[in-house]
């Protein structure tokens, strides 16, 4: 069966990467790098969320009726960069399945190892934010960052404090930790999809492709698309496919997902998008999106310009880390200095908060990285990083 897996792979790998040399060690860690921080930037992008003076999510679409060409930006942004936590966990599980020997000795150092680099800094973070907004709260209760949080403080319980650090039943307080711990709960059931990628790969990629698209989440996860996407990197990883994606290919698919991203943006326009069949094909969208950003990532990042971006790859957790809710805070601010509520101010001020939340986080993580490298490292999950 693995043997029938990894021809299938070569196959398909063979029209994917056409005339494509293969990648060295060292273009594929600077790919990887590179793709990191590129997304973590889109992810920013996305926790922008709606305008200010916005009345519909753009986790709906565009707004056929008010700011039309402002939220269709905003939306269309919001979908694109929904390939962000597919590709960063298949990305991870293409790392993590790196072993071949030793499996219980290896699940075991990888699961204690991935305890300290994931879900002690979540819980350091998560209590930083828990005291910040605390103060928050006690000096001013009125506060409009205090709306922008899933804590209440007013009727918060002991159980949504321990909710708010540790994220056990519902997103902590700093909300974009809550990939940080679906990762790590992947990682602790990992001896499991070990069991289903040396026995029953097809079976089990097919299981759980289909619980993503259903939107089931397990019981255990805050969303399914994590596990999938990494028991995808483990399948590429221990079937050793080539990760080679030609330009043309590349293009090609970049133009097909821009299209596909465009029309889910304007679907408002033309259906009901409360449906659950909406939500099965926009995330079925991201499989042609991971493909795309990664076959665009190989080619730029090997340029001058992507080796300049690569080398702040090491800052990607910090600016996961820190990035919300800094946003929260420079858009409530910048808003107040927005002249005219027109769609031309609201994309300037969608771009700038943006702009200026990666440039405070990237900055804070490169002075604390050259002043305080321990401290920086531990906030980073013991992660180096060099600029």
């Amino acid at each position: 069966m693995n043997a029938s897996i990894a021809s299938s792979a070569r196959e398909l790998q063979a029209y994917l990467a056409g005339a494509t040399p293969r990648l060295s060690k060292a273009q594929l860690s600077q790919i990887i790098n590179f793709s990191r921080i590129s997304l973590i930037v889109g992810l920013v992008f996305l926790h922008y969320e709606s305008f200010p003076n916005s009345r519909i999510s753009p986790f709906r679409g565009m707004d056929t009726e008010t700011f039309p060409v402002a939220t269709f930006i905003n939306s269309f942004v919001l979908f694109f960069f929904f390939s962000v936590v597919p590709l960063l966990s298949m990305t991870s599980g293409w790392l993590y399945f790196s072993f071949t020997d030793n499996p219980r000795q290896e699940l075991l150092s990888r699961i204690g190892r991935r305890f300290k680099s994931l879900y002690i800094p979540l819980i350091l973070w998560n209590l930083l934010f828990l005291a910040i907004l605390w103060s928050v709260f006690w000096a001013n209760r009125q506060s409009p960052i205090l709306e922008h949080i899933n804590i209440h403080f007013e009727t918060a319980r002991l159980f949504d404090y321990v909710n708010a650090v540790f994220g056990i039943t519902e997103h902590p307080v700093g909300f974009q930790f809550w990939f940080v711990r679906d990762l790590f709960v992947t990682i602790l059931v990992s001896p499991i999809l070990w069991v289903m990628l040396k026995r029953a790969p097809v079976l089990g990629a097919l299981a759980l492709g289909l619980v993503w698209l259903s939107g089931f989440d397990l019981w255990i996860f805050f969303r399914t698309d994590v596990v999938f996407f990494f028991y995808l990197g483990g399948m590429l990883r221990l079937n050793k496919a080539p990760l080679e994606i030609s330009t043309r290919i590349a293009v090609l698919l970049l133009l097909t997902y821009i299209a596909l991203v465009a029309i889910r943006t304007a679907a408002p326009l033309f259906i009901d998008v409360e449906s659950g069949i909406v939500d099965a094909v926009t995330r079925a969208m991201r499989l042609v999106g991971v493909l795309a950003c990664w076959g665009i990532f190989q080619k730029v990042a090997l340029t001058a310009f992507g080796a300049r971006v690569a080398r702040y790859g090491g800052f990607a957790f910090f600016l996961h880390a820190i990035h919300f809710p800094l946003l929260a805070a420079v858009k409530i601010w910048l808003w107040h200095f927005v002249p005219v509520e027109n769609q031309a101010w609201m994309l300037i001020h969608y771009a700038v908060s943006v702009t200026v939340t990666v440039a405070i986080g990237v900055a804070t993580g490169v002075a604390l990285a050259r002043l305080a490298p321990r401290q920086f490292a531990f906030l980073n999950g013991g992660r180096l990083a060099a600029s």
